[in-house]
């Protein structure tokens, strides 16, 4: 060691801690700031496995980072940092107990003790508590292959995009995961697809393009996980009055109780002289429901005053009035700043990143609209990250229940039965000179496959598929590399131990 090293004091600690932190906030303006959101969602996409903070610092400190791992994670790997490569910090949490007078509790009745006088007992006992500290790691750039030792895949992540080899397959995928059925349909207005909460169902504009169709999709499927919660939202759940003079609803007509294709044909039969208006009366026993509020005034939609109440502007029923309003009418300029929208798209915007399909261009511009600022961002990224990593490990196990049944093997055994059968039909000479015993042959073939030693086995089989002299072994082929990909021990290190580490704030 060297003998300038001096060990850090918890002052040291708490500056560098704190200086870190202070590095965070200003790199979250940073990236919000100058139409930064893309940034901010790219580097949660690429450390798939790390916290949102840490995922921020470590694109602050390397923006091209791609596969990062501590020092004895990279030891592990057969990989050495380079000489002279600075680490990258990060947050971690670590366990610590503190002595604490407590309450004594009852352990029959789980209730708090009292002495004779009415007081409550106390008792010391050790709380565990959680502290953070820094932690280094090291992108694979800063990193080299250790010589004559066995080199590991680098696929950190079981990549979709990696996988799936057409529109096709893409959308079967994302269709068989849905939580609800997906029906393709033309229906009036801009929306390109609606999740419908009440008839437990997304549809989609049957006339999209292939990327806006996976990327509207996963945006329902979104709604569908973070909002869907059986409302009402159907035309029954809200009704619209008209009044002749707004300001001073007395001095003219009043008509309540109408749907809105009845609202804007009276409201036009008015009198332009008169300061008219349409409200609208939500039914969907909310704190809101039965309550009348504008939402046209003089020609005009006001978003401006819907997006004063946070039910409203998140309100589906409400959305969808806007659309069909402005139709008829001009509005203020302003957007509805829902949540649910800002948070529906980034998740699909990061869902479809990880299946290889960059909407970016139209992802953005789309929130952009939606987004009232940057703290309304950096409130919803934890349900942006959480719902993203569901739905993205959701499509990874679908889509391996999909191989399976295309190749009608379900278990890593039975695999290894019919890579023993393949290779006794395809090369029988072979097989009689090389297996004396086929029970044997099959656990020694499902041992290898449940280690992740599939190396000779997936040269045997590309063998077959090289030579292309005999189609229906070629064929067979495929389908059982493609059950190597489903059941074989992933030979790449596995850093989903420590997913999710690193602080909240």
């Amino acid at each position: 060691m060297n003998g300038n090293y001096r060990r850090k004091t918890n002052e040291d600690r708490k500056k560098e801690l704190d200086a870190l932190t202070r590095q965070l906030q200003d790199g979250i303006s940073y990236y919000i700031g100058g139409k930064r959101y893309a940034a901010v969602l790219d580097s949660i996409s690429r450390f798939y496995n790390y916290s949102i903070n840490n995922s921020i610092i470590i694109s602050l400190q390397n923006p091209y980072a791609t596969h990062v791992a501590s020092y004895t994670t990279w030891k592990n790997m057969n990989r050495s940092v380079k000489k002279g490569e600075k680490g990258i910090q990060i947050f971690c949490p670590f366990q610590y107990h503190v002595e604490q007078e407590v309450n004594k509790i009852n352990p029959k009745t789980n209730e708090v003790m009292i002495d004779k006088d009415g007081n409550n007992i106390k008792e010391k006992k050790l709380v565990q508590q959680i502290g953070y500290k820094i932690g280094y790691v090291f992108d694979v750039s800063q990193t080299e292959q250790i010589k004559g030792k066995k080199e590991y895949p680098l696929e950190f992540v079981d990549d979709l995009k990696l996988k799936v080899e057409s529109y096709n397959d893409v959308l079967e995928l994302v269709k068989r995961f849905s939580p609800v059925p997906i029906e393709f349909q033309s229906f009036p207005g801009n929306a390109k697809g609606y999740f419908s909460d009440k008839k437990m169902k997304i549809v989609i504009q049957d006339n999209l393009s292939e990327s806006q169709t996976i990327k509207t999709i996963i945006h329902e499927i979104a709604h569908a996980y973070l909002h869907g919660k059986n409302v009402q939202e159907d035309s029954s759940g809200i009704t619209f009055n008209v009044d002749e003079c707004v300001e001073f609803p007395s001095l003219g007509s009043h008509y309540e109780d109408l749907n809105l294709d009845q609202a804007i044909e009276i409201y036009k039969n008015i009198p332009a002289d008169q300061i008219k208006g349409i409200s609208f009366v939500l039914h969907d026993n909310s704190i809101y429901s039965d309550m009348e509020y504008p939402i046209v005034v003089g020609d005009e939609i006001k978003i401006s005053n819907l997006n004063d109440v946070d039910y409203f502007k998140d309100s589906f029923v409400v959305q969808r009035t806007v659309t069909e309003l402005q139709k008829h009418f001009i509005d203020d300029g302003f957007e509805l700043r829902s949540t649910r929208e800002l948070q529906a798209e980034s998740v699909a915007y990061m869902v479809c990143n990880h299946l290889g399909i960059d909407t970016s261009d139209y992802s953005f511009g789309y929130v952009a609209t939606w987004m009232k600022d940057e703290n309304q961002l950096m409130d919803n990224l934890d349900v942006i990250k959480s719902c993203s990593n569901e739905i993205i490990d959701g499509l990874a196990i679908t889509q391996n229940n999909m191989i399976k049944e295309e190749i009608g093997i379900y278990t890593a055994h039975e695999l290894a039965v019919e890579i023993n059968r393949f290779s006794q039909i395809a090369d029988p000479y072979e097989y009689k000179d090389t297996v004396e015993c086929t029970s044997a042959s099959i656990q020694q073939i499902e041992s290898d496959i449940n280690l992740g030693k599939t190396v000779s086995i997936k040269e045997y089989l590309n063998g077959f598929i090289s030579d292309n002299r005999n189609q229906e072994y070629v064929d067979r082929s495929k389908q059982l590399l493609k059950g190597l990909k489903v059941f074989e021990k992933n030979e790449s290190f596995d850093l989903s131990q420590i997913r999710e580490r690193g602080m909240k704030r």
